[in-house]
């Protein structure tokens, strides 16, 4: 059974994007996985790759039942020097107009959207894919609804900021609380020697009573992403993610649902 692991966040510049594709490529070193851009609001992987001639279709199209996944994701293994038919991309649209009607169907709450990933299979190239890591949006509460619902993780990369703390508890309490997803705090460029920082980790624990996992200030990754760089050993976040693969890929938390109860509110 495929495992889904979906990375979430509350404002972009969180770093969840670089946090989501590291996650692809050491779940990749373990089996066939996708990593799908579901950021609609601020797509960047296809220009990141630098080979616009490898994608045929985008992430847009497949979440409401357009195209398939199989007929979109792309096998970008040669793109990184990996080894062919372990890593599949499927990205998001960059264009204005795709991103404005994205944003309509999320308000519209577009049944499409939850069939699309409620059907889906997770079958690429003929065989089942062995992790999905799904890159979402910072807000769009239908689409984080409808990812969690299948999500098996669910992986929240917050700066230390009080109000995305706020943020992060307010989803806890109407979104992850309707579903069977593990939530898993991640703080980014999270500094020791700050007090400040200290305290935010300490006031997490208190109000959302989760352990959050910590990565430090990357100064590779201070000017933005850098697709080559994450897709090797070279890649400093890494290490700090990779006792948590171990975890997914040993013990995987697999479920015949995503749904814990009903709630008429969210869908």
């Amino acid at each position: 059974m495929t495992v889904v692991v979906s990375v979430q966040h509350s404002r972009s510049g969180s770093g969840a994007t670089t946090v989501a594709s590291t996650l692809a490529y050491i779940l990749s070193m373990h089996g066939r996985t996708l990593y799908i851009e579901a950021d609609f609001l601020n797509p960047v992987i296809e220009k990141l790759t630098r080979s616009t001639d490898i994608f045929s279709g985008y992430s847009n199209e497949w979440i409401i039942g357009e195209k398939s996944l199989n007929e979109l994701a792309r096998d970008v293994g040669r793109v990184f020097n990996l080894e062919s038919g372990r890593l599949y991309f499927l990205s998001a649209n960059p264009s204005d107009d795709s991103r404005r009607r994205m944003e309509v169907l999320d308000s519209e709450n577009d049944e499409r959207i939850l069939k699309a990933l409620e059907d889906e299979r997770w079958v690429v190239g003929g065989s089942p894919l062995d992790y999905v890591v799904i890159d979402t949006p910072p807000w769009m509460d239908y689409v984080l609804a409808c990812v969690s619902y299948v999500s098996n993780y669910v992986v929240y990369v917050i700066k230390p900021k009080v109000y995305e703390l706020s943020v992060l508890e307010d989803r806890i309490e109407n979104i992850y609380s309707n579903f069977v997803c593990l939530v898993n705090p991640v703080i980014n460029m999270y500094r020791s020697d700050d007090e400040d920082m200290r305290r935010f980790e300490e006031k997490l624990k208190e109000r959302t009573h989760l352990l959050p996992r910590k990565i430090p200030y990357i100064h590779e990754f201070a000017s933005g992403l850098d697709m080559p760089l994450i897709f090797t050993r070279k890649n400093k976040m890494y290490n700090y993610l990779i006792e948590y693969v171990q975890e997914i890929v040993e013990k995987p938390k697999l479920y015949g649902t995503g749904l814990k109860k009903e709630s008429a509110t969210m869908f």
